[in-house]
């Protein structure tokens, strides 16, 4: 049987590591440390943090808080909650750098408003509330969501590394707070539906900022050992879960908060003991490492399937990466947290983890400049998704199915990238709402199965749920019928995308009867010019055949998620098949150079 975490890092063990915890990053009594942090980015920061400083800490209204339960509106309440974090985050670096007193004031007041605050977690999450029917939390609520433990595991480091200079009032309110909203919860319920309900990224991500908790602030060594049991437990739920290839079906910038999570807990434990508690030697480390590197296109651009986003614009996520690369020996990631950290981006990124700012910060094997890393082709079985690529061109595809974590009906789509910038492209989602996790959920157009490259059958499109799935996966191909319901009247439609030269799509069906129709969706990224029965995108080029006939709608988009990837608009072309092509049995080919 494969090891587990709880293998690697058992009880006696944690009970012997953790009577006595060290230091994870140096605190700003250590300046030689800080003094060494590079002109660029300590330019970078200062002026950031300046231009921050300037305004006025953001409010958290009741009103905006209320708007969920009652509009579906996430955004209004959680657009100043990040930004009051991110400037927490933002002024304690610029302290860091400089030592300087005003910046410490400026954290101080970002705590207190902190720990003012009634509930550290966000509208959407809130989970007492919701069951209850209310807009508002309840003094006594206890829901230890993502924002929650993130709030915890932020308070912990301002105590750790500002600590020398912090009064003993925020020590103490720091405490109390992290412990009445995150530690005493995390011991006391086991039966959050993060940890029992679902296995995603919330179960890393989550514990990631409860061991920090534990390890920064808890005094108590029976309580940390505890603490950390629980973690090591809960972990294990994850990595069980894992497939073996390491795929990530949440997609690339998930990855960052599912196996980039894991990181965080494994180098939190690892440092804090001087190497004792070593959890890296998990057989499932190694290929969860090597995946963020092999969906990387090029620049910002990744491989993204479901809720995914096209584009990763996080440079702190190269430290997870890296510390991965470096402990279980993948090259690829060592070279390619590099290139996440070399990338024009702010530091701090939207929803800020301080161990990873400060570690991506001070991190000497970070500053190598390798912008060369070579990208591989894989194929994950598990998983159900094949990356191929040439020089000039990149074939990513899925089969799985549709009930995946951040599901799409999207079984059989793929995505294709001409000189590194994706032409047939996967949308990912807009800014989430209500709707966006509810029964409603594929009311919106991005989930729907006609918003992806795939076919409608017959007048059906995909449908969600585990039973809607590919069969027969290889690297080449798949058999897509079942991912449709029933009445659609499909025996077998398999669809094989190879890359040779250019990438060739060949749909090939049996049906019961002959269809009332077949349609086919593309999904485009740039301006097309359509000639004949070529379309041209970019330096992609489109051919299909005259069985077929070609629409092309504009599709504005208008939600600034999807926007700000795309522009404010893409291309959907509807290849309809021409009366002779309406056959029982058929096949078409579609070709991508």
């Amino acid at each position: 049987m494969d090891r587990t975490l709880r293998d690697l890092l058992p009880t006696e063990l944690l009970v012997r590591a953790l009577g006595e915890v060290g230091r994870v990053l140096p605190g700003i009594d250590q300046r030689d440390a800080w003094d060494g942090v590079p002109e660029r980015d300590r330019s970078a920061l200062l002026a950031e943090a300046e231009e921050v400083a300037a305004g006025e800490w953001p409010m958290l209204l009741a009103r905006d808080f209320a708007r969920y339960q009652r509009e579906g509106d996430r955004a209004t309440y959680e657009t100043p909650y990040f930004e009051r974090r991110r400037r927490v985050v933002i002024s304690a670096l610029a302290a860091l750098l400089t030592g300087d007193a005003a910046w410490v004031a400026d954290v101080v007041d970002g705590v207190w408003l902190l720990c003012d605050e009634a509930t550290w977690t966000v509208p959407a999450h809130a989970s007492a509330a919701i069951e209850r029917g209310s807009a508002l939390p309840w003094p006594g609520d206890r829901d230890l969501d993502l924002f929650c433990a993130e709030t915890g595991g932020l308070l912990a480091w301002m105590d750790q590394l500002l600590g020398p200079v912090l009064d003993e009032a925020t020590r103490r309110r720091i405490a109390v707070e992290v412990d009445r909203r995150v530690l005493a919860p995390f011991l006391e319920v086991r039966d959050w539906r993060w940890l029992v309900g679902f296995t995603n990224n919330w179960n890393p991500w989550i514990h990631s900022n409860v061991t920090a908790c534990a390890l920064l602030l808890e005094k108590d060594p029976v309580r940390r050992e505890a603490i950390v049991d629980l973690v090591v437990q809960g972990l294990d739920v994850f990595l069980d879960s894992y497939p073996d290839d390491g795929g990530c079906d949440e997609g690339a910038s998930y990855w960052t908060r599912a196996g980039g999570s894991v990181a965080d807990n494994l180098v939190l434990l690892y440092d804090a003991t001087g190497g004792v508690l070593d959890g890296f030697g998990h057989p499932k480390l190694r290929p969860i490492t090597s995946y963020l590197p092999a969906m990387h296109i090029d620049d910002r651009w990744y491989v993204n399937f479901a809720d995914c986003p096209a584009q990763l614009a996080d440079p702190s996520a190269a430290y997870p990466l890296y510390r991965l690369g470096v402990h279980t020996g993948e090259p690829s990631a060592r070279a390619h947290a590099r290139v996440i950290r070399h990338r024009d981006d702010p530091l701090v990124p939207r929803i800020p983890s301080m161990l990873r700012v400060a570690g991506a910060l001070l991190e000497p094997g970070l500053r190598v400049d390798d912008q060369n890393a070579a990208n591989r082709n894989v194929y994950l079985p598990d998983t159900e998704v094949v990356v191929t690529r040439t020089e000039k061109l990149l074939l990513a595809w899925k089969g799985g199915h549709n009930e995946e974590s951040h599901n799409h009906n999207d079984v059989g789509t793929f995505v294709v990238a001409a000189d590194g910038v994706p032409r047939v492209i996967d949308l990912g989602v807009g800014t989430y709402t209500r709707q966006t996790f509810s029964a409603d959920r594929y009311q919106i157009f991005t989930m729907q199965s006609d918003y992806h490259n795939l076919p409608r059958i017959n007048g059906f499109s995909q449908q969600p749920g585990r039973e809607f799935r590919a069969t027969g996966m290889t690297a080449e191909g798949a058999d897509l019928a079942r991912a449709y319901p029933e009445e659609a009247g499909i025996r077998s439609w398999y669809r094989r995308l190879v890359l040779t030269d250019a990438v060739e799509l060949t749909d090939t069906w049996e049906l019961a009867d002959d269809p009332a129709e077949l349609v086919w969706h593309l999904i485009l990224h740039g301006d097309p010019i359509h000639e004949g029965t070529t379309i041209t995108v970019g330096k992609l080029a489109i051919r299909y055949d005259d069985s077929l006939a070609a629409v092309l709608e504009p599709l504005p988009l208008t939600d600034p998620k999807l926007s700000d990837i795309w522009g404010d608009q893409v291309t959907r072309v509807v290849l309809s098949a021409r009366p002779h092509l309406l056959r029982r049995t058929g096949a078409i080919t579609l070709t991508f150079a």
